[in-house]
């Protein structure tokens, strides 16, 4: 996928680089040895706090997913938005008498290049196979948590043209150019409000990441003492990761998909 150019590829390619970098350091850190000298009791409370920092581990994978999936839905939406105000321009146009029959034909043939332009976006675009505004984002469950009920659940609305209310509308007419604004407006409110919703769902993931990376970090530490793993480098090493981690899902968050940059992926 296409973020202002090559830089949204990059950003995803490089966040999924640095989660296998955090993955493996995780692992590096729970699969620590237990010196000779300690207890058995320090083994086994060792051993309970690795379990729950895999747990931390993969929960945190996949919030990570899940952000990229909202940040592939929110590009969509904003090619989607683009078209739709494109419409209202159309619309607004040809609600006047004064355009001749050939203007107001080529104001249709933009006007229906547009919709089958929405259908297209909301039919093709995808993340890990997942089409994410044809409905297939329904009771999407993602894990915030190594606990039972720590779980966040996602639903993103289809987005195409029949959805929206838009199959039936034309600029043929004066009347149906009105009829037209009014249903673009409603359509431009709901996905106004999917966006509104993406953003805000973003951002619980980036606060439960946030919160389970501060655990996993005190988890790691409690174990540094229970071992002999060389861990004032490694968690040092944890915390670079993480924050180029933070940065990088800010950066992709905040990056939009122009409508031309979509049209050019789909073909």
């Amino acid at each position: 996928m296409r973020i202002n150019d090559v830089t949204g590829v990059w950003l995803i390619r490089y966040l999924q680089q640095l989660s296998n970098q955090q993955s493996g350091l995780i692992n590096q850190l729970s699969r620590a040895t237990i010196p000779f000298n300690q207890d058995v009791s320090s083994s086994a409370i060792a051993e309970k706090l690795r379990s729950q920092i895999g747990g931390y581990q993969r929960a945190m994978y996949e919030s990570h997913n899940a952000i990229g999936m909202l940040s592939t839905a929110e590009a969509g939406l904003s090619s989607i938005q683009s078209a739709l105000n494109r419409l209202r321009e159309l619309a607004v146009q040809a609600s006047s008498d004064t355009l001749s029959a050939s203007e107001r034909s080529a104001l249709q043939e933009e006007y229906s290049q547009l919709l089958q332009q929405i259908n297209s976006v909301s039919q093709n675009l995808s993340y890990n196979n997942i089409r994410v505004l044809v409905g297939e984002v329904s009771n999407f469950v993602v894990q915030t948590g190594p606990n039972e009920g720590q779980k966040l659940t996602i639903n993103i609305p289809a987005t195409d043209v029949e959805r929206l209310g838009l199959s039936n509308t034309n600029v043929t007419s004066v009347e149906n150019a009105q009829n037209a604004l009014r249903t673009i407006d409603l359509a431009t409110e709901t996905v106004s409000r999917t966006r509104s919703y993406i953003g805000a769902t973003t951002s619980r993931l980036i606060s439960a990441i946030n919160e389970m990376s501060g655990t996993t970090i005190n988890l790691i530490s409690s174990v540094s003492r229970l071992t002999d793993t060389d861990f004032a480098r490694s968690v040092m090493e944890f915390y670079r990761v993480q924050l180029l981690q933070q940065s990088s899902l800010m950066n992709l968050i905040h990056s939009n998909l122009s409508r031309q940059n979509i049209l050019r992926i789909l073909q």
